[in-house]
């Protein structure tokens, strides 16, 4: 067994150098138990920090995800408002002139029945109904 005397001179001349790789220099099972129980204790520490840091940084973006949300939603009605308004003063407008027995083609009865379905389809109040439905009782829609 020469080889094994000579692997263990060199090992134990490395115990000594500080060059050496670390595994080389410990000279026990309990250094190297040391070791690997520590390298555990950082990586479990290491593990523990990420989860922390990751549970904030969710809770904070979940807070401002909130308010862009409540934004967002705030926006929504201001534009079904406007949506609203906008076919009711169509369809007022277009109602007025069929009362008032101005021309409408084929292309503007479609546009107006368009905009009278959705309108109807957001919960359009019935004055407007009440008038298309007096329109085409008198033949003029």
């Amino acid at each position: 067994m020469p080889c094994n005397k000579q692997l263990d001179a060199f090992e134990h001349s490395l115990k000594g150098d500080p060059n050496a790789p670390l595994y080389l220099r410990m000279s026990s099972i309990g250094q190297i138990a040391a070791l690997f129980s520590f390298l555990a204790v950082l990586i479990g520490s290491c593990v523990t920090i990420y989860h922390y840091i990751k549970k904030a940084l969710n809770k904070l973006f979940a807070e401002q995800l909130k308010a862009i949300d409540k934004r967002m939603d705030d926006l929504d009605k201001r534009i079904d408002a406007v949506d609203n308004n906008s076919c009711k003063n169509y369809l007022v407008t277009f109602l007025s002139d069929v009362e008032k027995d101005e021309r409408i083609d084929e292309i503007e009865k479609e546009r107006f029945y368009e905009q009278y379905e959705h309108y109807t389809k957001q919960g359009g109040n019935s004055y407007i109904k009440h008038k298309v439905e007096k329109l085409k009782s008198e033949g003029k829609l």
